[in-house]
């Protein structure tokens, strides 16, 4: 056991939990810092990681949009939850991790701006591509909605899911149309004067 733990710290860790493990996606994560965050997919809340909970070997840190595994617990400074045991979608599975890595003095050419999506040398709070106070989304940098509901980040990462739900807005839109085009009010005139003067006649039968 201690052999084990000393060899994978994350995986023993996630074993003692008492708590249910959660999924989401990473929303960003400075690889020079060593931490970053994840949008939990229940609540949306944005959770603190530590590189140190990540289950990887080597250089550990998370790609924008990875998906991941997790328990929740409260950050030790009382500054909000964290994420902790975090690997892949099936629990105990390593992570991909970002392809960025620190290269010395240079790193902050290499790092991307959360605000705006950018490679840049800025930093977040100091971003000159966006102009307002408000929380943008990350992925396509739109002020109507953030990066969790963003339908770029979903054709990206559910391309058939999202290819169904267009086509079947597309039919119901077409059906909408093809109800009020005036070929099919023609139609709907046509039998109704075709069964008035049959109700007429079988009156006049009778």
């Amino acid at each position: 056991m201690i052999e084990a733990a000393l060899e994978n710290p994350v995986l023993i860790k996630s074993q003692l939990s008492p708590t249910p493990r959660y999924f989401g996606s990473c929303k960003w994560f400075n690889v020079s810092k060593g931490y970053g965050f994840v949008i939990d997919d229940n609540t949306g809340e944005d959770l603190f990681v530590h590189q140190s909970n990540l289950n990887m070997q080597g250089f550990r840190s998370l790609d924008e949009g990875e998906r991941v595994s997790y328990y929740i617990q409260e950050r030790s400074n009382g500054k909000g939850k964290e994420a902790y045991a975090v690997s892949g979608e099936v629990e105990g599975q390593g992570l991909k991790g970002s392809r960025i890595h620190p290269l010395g003095r240079k790193k902050a050419v290499s790092l991307r701006c959360f605000r705006c999506g950018k490679f840049a040398t800025h930093k977040a709070k100091g971003c000159p591509n966006v102009k307002t106070d408000a929380k943008v989304c990350y992925t396509c940098g739109s002020e109507e909605h953030v990066s969790s509901v963003c339908p770029e980040r979903r054709r990206k990462h559910r391309p058939e899911q999202v290819a169904a739900e267009e086509a079947e807005a597309a039919r119901l839109a077409q059906e909408e149309a093809d109800r009020s085009s005036p070929e099919e009010n023609e139609r709907k005139d046509g039998k109704l004067v075709e069964q008035k003067e049959t109700e007429t006649a079988d009156k006049a039968g009778k």
